[in-house]
């Protein structure tokens, strides 16, 4: 059963949740480029993307890592973002950028 689920004004085929998408799509959705990366990249094989919940994950952890350069320290990081003293250390010592590279 496909019904259209819709994602920024952009519809998606739906098929039993799991979303699929031709060429076509991808290029309307990422633009050429961006798409074609993709293709030479991904093609052929099944892809889990996150979600945008692990997006503003990373994007926090990017935010303490700039509250540490700028010499902040782990009970100030938790109180500023709202996450504990022990998470904060977690993250200072596994430090990586949004790009997934290491630091």
């Amino acid at each position: 059963m496909e019904s259209n689920v819709n994602s920024g004004g952009v519809g998606f085929p739906d098929s039993e949740g799991k979303r699929a998408m031709s060429a076509e799509g991808l290029i309307k959705v990422l633009g050429q480029e961006a798409a074609e990366r993709l293709m030479f990249f991904w093609g052929g094989i099944r892809v889990s993307v996150p979600d945008l919940e692990e997006l503003q994950k990373v994007k926090l952890r990017e935010r303490i890592h700039k509250a540490y350069a700028q010499g902040a320290t782990p009970a100030q990081v938790a109180e500023r973002f709202g996450i504990s003293v022990r998470t904060a250390q977690r993250i200072r010592n596994f430090p990586i950028s949004l790009n997934g590279s290491l630091k």
